[in-house]
């Protein structure tokens, strides 16, 4: 694996890491996610397809899966294969763009966060979403 990815292990034993957000995670148990590099989570960007609605500004937005992303989601499924990592925190528009593309999501790694508590910001240790 890649020297810039980090795998941080909850109190709970799951082995979490982070895709390509440029902020950390915090957890209930207090483990802390870290950020990923800015230049690395630009890289690793979903192309955002905008679609015009009407004259009011009103647009629809999509997201693909560049091949950046595919290389990477690649060798993250490499490491779930490997007993390496559990989950990989991905951001919501991906999870759907995966979805929509007919990725086995339940049978990888790739989940997003499922906030604990939206005040506190802090992510659950014990729940993630498809």
């Amino acid at each position: 694996m890649k020297g810039y990815r980090h795998i941080t292990t909850l109190s709970n034993g799951k082995k979490v890491a982070n895709f390509s957000s440029p902020h950390p995670f915090t957890f209930t148990d207090g483990s802390i996610l870290p950020a990923m590099d800015l230049e690395i989570s630009k890289e690793l960007s979903l192309k955002e397809i905008e679609t015009p609605i009407n004259d009011k500004g009103d647009i629809e937005i999509s997201f693909e899966i560049t091949g950046m992303i595919e290389g990477e989601m690649h060798s993250w499924e490499q490491g779930y294969k490997r007993l390496h990592v559990d989950v990989v925190f991905c951001p919501l528009p991906m999870i759907m763009a995966l979805k929509k593309s007919g990725y086995d999501l339940l049978h990888s790694p790739f989940r997003t966060i499922r906030m604990a508590d939206r005040i506190t910001k802090l992510s659950s240790i014990t729940y993630q979403c498809l």
